[in-house]
């Protein structure tokens, strides 16, 4: 819940305006009119969820139309952001305030700017404990993050063998996905002398005693990042030694199958280990001495980094797989599951700020202009439409669907309402900076998720949709100035 409060920060600094400043010249005070207009606006601009997440769960909608009017939303959510949020609110200080133009300037660039910082640490935050599931994009980029952070951990641990060292990082990171994990007790066997080699060990916890028979074997106990078993994998050869477990051990086992299957699937891979095959079976010195000539000069950071940028980006239906694999455990969240509050509060996040926005704007409907409210909604529809399917795909009923997208419709209403009682008679330079705080975290979320989705669905459609989106908005902001 924590995470959720920095959603809503605009408010506690809007009532510190109202507390410590007058009201602007010719500034409205709060009036019915104002209060039920807000509420009504907010109920309005969130309303196009609840159609979106009814054509996300029942209507198969092509993905480049979806894309078009994704690209069209944002398009008039960027207008509105630069004209009626940046440049009225500058304007406003210059001509009210009478601030000089780079104070102007100023104000409204810090808005933005803490807004967006705000809002990007809060949606790494949420994303974190499963609220990644919400969108396609931002689960994809969640699920590369944490296949990234596994490849370089678990590359660490191999660089502790000079077998894994000579071969490239970006092959072997194919390994991950067959990666499995064993936890045992003290004093469990893992193999014994004689036995045929069935895969390669890694200590992630713990430590593992080696008792070797015969010349060759592994001898001691050795913890936390030891690589062992890769050489008899490799070379065909049965275990030299007994591995016991001295603690609690959780070790990263790779089979002897899997490996074959990646090795094979990289010629690079396959010759570089027929190379060390041959080395031992016809050298001089052996494999061991050849290991330790060859990864002499390694360098650990350019390797991982090697590695880790072979990581590709999962496709939508691995993506899928992987949250809904979580939430069938339970919804932790902490491997981007989707747990139901994270989403909502991921979606919270998102709509909060053009809420505030609305009401903060709204003091009749004789003056009140309609541009910032049609981009609100028309941004609204795909986004929900999107993220709608998204849950479906991983395992949400449509009831709870619709109901996480209702009580967002509360929430939004609720915030354009706080942001027209608290707002209202506040001065002119914190109103200006306040709705760029939320135009700042809408501008970060256009960039993170909204626009990239876009494009990775409708290609280059989304160019002309973005700017048909834009100009729509500059038609209604052009009729507002005419009246």
């Amino acid at each position: 819940m924590g995470v959720i409060a920095s959603s809503v920060l605009l408010i506690p600094m809007a009532i510190g305006a109202v507390a410590s400043t007058e009201p602007a010249h010719g500034a409205l005070k709060v009036t019915a009119e104002s209060a039920f207009g807000s509420v009504f606006l907010g109920l309005v601009a969130a309303s196009s969820l609840m159609i979106g997440a009814a054509l996300g769960i029942y209507v198969k909608a092509p993905k480049r139309v979806v894309a078009a009017v994704m690209a069209f939303g944002a398009g008039a959510l960027i207008e509105s952001l630069a004209i009626e949020l940046a440049f009225g609110g500058a304007e406003a200080l210059i001509a009210e305030e009478k601030l000089p133009p780079f104070v102007g300037w100023l104000w409204v660039a810090s808005g933005f700017l803490v807004g967006g910082s705000v809002y990007s640490a809060a949606t790494i935050a949420l994303d974190n404990i499963g609220a990644a599931a919400r969108k396609a994009s931002s689960l994809r980029n969640f699920v590369r993050r944490a296949r990234r952070e596994k490849a370089t951990t678990m590359l660490i641990q191999l660089s502790s063998s000079d077998l894994f060292r000579s071969l490239p990082a970006a092959d072997l990171v194919r390994l991950i996905p067959h990666a499995d994990t064993r936890r045992l007790k003290a004093g469990e066997t893992i193999f014994k002398p004689g036995e045929i080699a069935d895969g390669i060990y890694l200590i992630e916890k713990g430590h593992v005693e080696f008792k070797p028979e015969g010349p060759g074997g592994m001898d001691g106990t050795y913890g936390e990042g030891h690589c062992f078993g890769e050489l008899e994998l490799l070379t065909n050869e049965n275990r030299q030694e007994l591995a016991i477990t001295v603690d609690e051990v959780q070790l990263l086992f790779i089979a002897r199958e899997d490996f074959s299957v990646v090795m094979e699937a990289s010629p690079i891979l396959r010759d570089a280990v027929a190379d060390l095959v041959k080395v031992h079976t016809h050298g001089t010195f052996g494999i061991e001495h050849h290991l330790r000539q060859q990864t002499r000069e390694f360098d650990q950071k350019e390797w991982l980094a090697e590695g880790v940028a072979a990581v590709a980006m999962p496709s939508h239906e691995e993506a899928a797989h992987h949250a809904k694999g979580e939430h069938g455990k339970g919804g932790e969240g902490e491997h981007g599951g989707g747990s139901p509050l994270a989403i909502f509060a991921g979606a919270l996040l998102d709509g909060v700020p053009e809420s505030i926005v609305l009401g903060a704007a709204f003091t009749t409907f004789a003056t009140f202009n309609p541009t910032f409210l049609v981009a609100v909604f028309m941004s609204n529809l795909p986004e929900a439409m999107a993220s709608s399917a998204q849950m479906k795909r991983i395992g949400y009923s449509p009831g709870r669907i619709f109901g996480l997208w209702g009580s967002l419709v509360v929430a939004s209403a609720v915030a354009a309402l706080i942001g027209n009682l608290f707002l209202a008679t506040a001065s002119e330079t914190w109103i200006t900076f306040v709705e760029a705080f939320a135009g700042g975290g809408i501008m970060a979320m256009l960039a993170q998720t909204m626009m990239p989705e876009a494009y990775e669905e409708g290609g280059t459609l989304v160019g002309l949709a973005t700017i048909a989106g834009f100009l729509a908005a500059l038609f209604f902001t052009a009729l507002a100035l005419a009246h």
